[in-house]
């Protein structure tokens, strides 16, 4: 094994605040009989008809670029845990030669589990380019910083030597705001480069129908339910306003969204807002640890009287399901459905 890549985060992205998370790294968990088995002829069956398939995607310029594929990657380097398990969840996870970005198989849902330990490379830390070359992949899938210099190199480096890349389009650094319909893409882009649209559109339609029941549902409310969406990262909350998904999906969801247009709030703002419903972002260090990070407003002096506080209405949102989030966008939807129409979901 060589030498791995350090110093990349798990939160690599700038997310909406520029900021980079602090430096995480564990060891590359190897499997050397999954190796083995990458390592032998195999045939994927597939429908010739469908190829060759062109997709449009982006560079590391984050300019668009079209990628023809003649036949399904069999090689797949997949970087952050959207990546691995909406490949996972398209039955494609027996293509996956490393899949890094995730501290433990535990954060997968329980059905892509066992897919996820038959990767032959997985853990948080990402390969280095040696190693990652040594695999001769034919497709790499991460987030736009994946494709950066210092990282993994660029999208050009990669097609130079006839390796096709997919950058998941809401971590460009530059993205429009991110959105449902982003997500969808993805996915949908994803199933055609592996001809499995069935799925993919089972995938998105799956979300689409919580969407759709939540809006139907509720459609004779007459008060929106009054949302405000926080992570803790510095001396003040981080607010996800406009343009981040957890805004899209709340307004989606006919939800009023506060601070929309901020970065930062401060406690006092909370309190005059006086939401209906807090949504807490839950990061990649605090996974398993939820609780801890609900008493940073359920506890604290200046919020612990605020109604939504009282009404058990502050809720942990982990960052997987609205951050670049691919198939687990579908738990986004859920969560901040819930958390806006509790009396609703009660009955479901």
């Amino acid at each position: 094994m060589k030498k791995l890549l350090t110093g990349v985060l798990l939160g690599v992205c700038l997310l909406l605040t520029g900021c980079e998370r602090n430096i995480f790294t564990l060891p590359v968990k190897e499997n050397p009989e999954a190796l083995l088995r990458f390592n032998q002829p195999a045939e994927y069956a597939y429908n010739p008809a469908h190829y060759p398939v062109t997709i449009e995607n982006y560079n590391t310029q984050g300019e668009p670029e079209k990628m023809t594929y003649t036949k399904p990657p069999e090689r797949v380097v997949a970087v952050w845990q959207n990546s691995i398990e909406t490949l996972l969840a398209l039955g494609v996870g027996d293509r996956i030669i490393a899949g890094n970005g995730v501290p433990d198989k535990k954060f997968f849902r329980k059905e892509y589990q066992e897919q996820y330990s038959k990767i032959p490379y997985t853990g948080l830390q990402l390969l280095d380019l040696e190693t990652t070359m040594m695999l001769k992949p034919d497709l790499l899938v991460g987030w736009h910083s994946t494709f950066m210099p210092k990282v993994l190199r660029s999208t050009d480096f990669w097609h130079k030597r006839g390796v096709n890349t997919f950058i998941a389009r809401s971590s460009m650094i530059d993205a429009k705001p991110r959105t449902l319909a982003n997500e969808y893409k993805d996915i949908l882009d994803l199933g055609k480069i592996f001809d499995k649209n069935e799925r993919a559109q089972q995938l998105v339609g799956q979300m689409q129908q919580e969407v759709n029941f939540a809006i139907s549902h509720t459609a004779g409310y007459q008060k929106r339910p009054r949302a405000l969406v926080l992570e803790f990262m510095g001396k003040e909350p981080t607010v996800y306003g406009e343009k981040s998904l957890a805004g899209n999906i709340v307004k989606e969801l006919h939800g009023e969204l506060l601070a929309e247009k901020q970065r930062a709030i401060g406690l006092e703002q909370v309190v005059e807002l006086d939401p209906d419903v807090i949504f807490l972002v839950v990061t990649e260090f605090n996974y398993g640890h939820e609780q801890d990070v609900l008493d940073r407003v359920n506890k604290h002096k200046a919020l612990k009287n605020l109604r939504c506080v009282k009404e058990g209405r502050v809720v942990a949102l982990p960052l997987y399901a609205i951050y670049s989030s691919g198939v687990r966008t579908y738990d986004g939807i859920k969560i901040i459905a819930a958390g806006m129409y509790p009396d609703l979901y009660k009955e479901k």
